[in-house]
């Protein structure tokens, strides 16, 4: 689970049905990336294949003797190696290492779980999934999509770079499902030694882990969750018992850094200085965003009153932070037309994640989903015929029904000024 571009098929897959199986969906993918094409032997590609592909769960026959037995680097002649080999090559993406095997197919469905990108139990796509289709094209989804044996144009683009859209949904996702042990994580990163590698970070997590484990048995809620904690504090142990070994393979305690590191460089949050190594180094992204997260000290409050400034400082974008009605409106009703339901309801957050998205990628501003919240929660109170809020079991507002365009309602002074009620503060 390195690379996440992989998900643009996954996603793309389930959206084509209203359940999925999980042998089925996520053999799909295997197969898909699996897909065995000729290529020229260029000088990226050789050096892919020679410390890439030297491992013999790599099935490279015809390739890889080719390769070793070429003698030049700059000797035109096909190479046959896998579609994922030849976007995983690519010097333009950040990391040349997550390459699938054939039993990998059930990580990556459980991985669109986690995300709130896919349903658990029938694999359907919900919303926070369709939002990331909205943001990838036509030519991303249909780059998985190629018959064996035909080779590449140049000009194929590569599926497996993210989009700055594209990561900050994922980014979001990530810490919304794993936030609570990347806020430890990170804090232990950036005291590492530069640069560091993946078993150094692994070192840390036991630690991280069980400090994640004591503060959720403070709250938990059923069996579940018990079983959720043992299984960290289980983990915790078995990535212990590496320390003392000598660095041979790949084991617990370097897996479980490495699907949390390489994701954060496909991220722009981390760097590797060799693509083909794991090994990586802070930067000034690095620090900005998890230092405010850091401060957040909640990961919760982090992503309702402190995400997209965070995000705007990490990555340079020089948005200007506006709050007003109509700067805010109008982006939430260009989310709203692309998620709603048959029935008009939207879940909220996700309606909030892709409004923001869109005003910060394309608009040159930001606002954060706690501001617009509340301004929607002003507008229902002015307009209750045309906002029409539902709640979960738990009371908290979940979705969100729209019945007119709210950018004309500003843009015709139908609503009022632009009061945003109760300060976040």
């Amino acid at each position: 689970m390195q690379r996440l571009g992989f998900l643009k098929h996954l996603l793309w897959r389930a959206s084509l049905s209203a359940t999925n199986n999980l042998a089925t969906l996520g053999k799909d993918l295997v197969a898909a990336v699996s897909k065995r094409i000729e290529v020229e032997l260029s000088p990226e590609i050789r050096a892919y294949v020679l410390r890439a592909l030297i491992s013999p769960k790599y099935r490279i026959t015809r390739g890889l003797a080719q390769v070793q037995h070429s003698g030049s680097e700059n000797e035109s002649r096909l190479i046959e190696i896998e579609l994922q080999d030849s976007y995983l090559a690519d010097p333009n993406i950040f990391s040349h290492r997550g390459k699938l095997v054939s039993e990998d197919w059930r990580r990556y469905p459980y991985l669109a779980v986690e995300l709130g990108l896919l349903r658990r139990g029938t694999f359907s796509l919900l919303v926070r999934g369709q939002a990331f289709l909205g943001i990838t094209s036509e030519e991303e989804r249909r780059a998985f999509v190629v018959e064996s044996g035909s080779a590449l144009g140049v000009a194929h683009v590569n599926p497996l770079k993210l989009t700055l859209q594209q990561r900050i949904l994922l980014l979001f996702s990530l810490l919304g499902n794993d936030g609570d042990i990347l806020l430890g994580f990170s804090e232990a990163l950036l005291k590492l030694e530069q640069p560091f590698t993946d078993w150094q970070a692994g070192d840390v997590l036991p630690e991280v882990y069980r400090q994640v484990a004591k503060a959720a048995r403070e709250r938990v809620r059923g069996g579940d969750d018990l079983v959720r904690i043992q299984r960290l504090v289980d983990t915790a142990s078995n990535i212990e018992s590496w320390k003392e070994k000598e660095h041979k393979g790949r084991g617990a305690r370097d897996e479980g850094a490495t699907v949390r590191l390489e994701p954060l460089v496909d991220l722009g949050l981390l760097v590797k200085a060799d693509k083909f190594a794991y090994r990586y180094e802070i930067t000034d992204a690095t620090r900005r965003f998890f230092g405010a997260l850091l401060e957040a000290g909640s990961v919760d409050s982090f992503l309702e009153k402190h995400f997209f400034e965070a995000t705007n400082l990490s990555f340079d974008l020089g948005a200007k932070h506006r709050a007003d009605r109509e700067t805010i409106l109008p982006s939430i009703q260009r989310a709203y037309r692309v998620l709603k339901s048959p029935m008009g309801y939207v879940p909220i957050v996700e309606l909030l994640l892709l409004a923001g998205i869109y005003a910060i990628t394309e608009n040159g501003w930001f606002f954060e989903q706690g501001e617009a919240l509340e301004l929607l929660k002003v507008v229902q109170r002015e307009i209750p015929e045309r906002v029409t809020f539902n709640v979960d079991r738990w009371g908290a507002l979940s979705v969100v029904k729209i019945k007119d365009d709210l950018g004309d309602l500003v843009r015709q002074n139908i609503l009022g000024g632009n009061v945003l009620g109760p300060s976040l503060e």
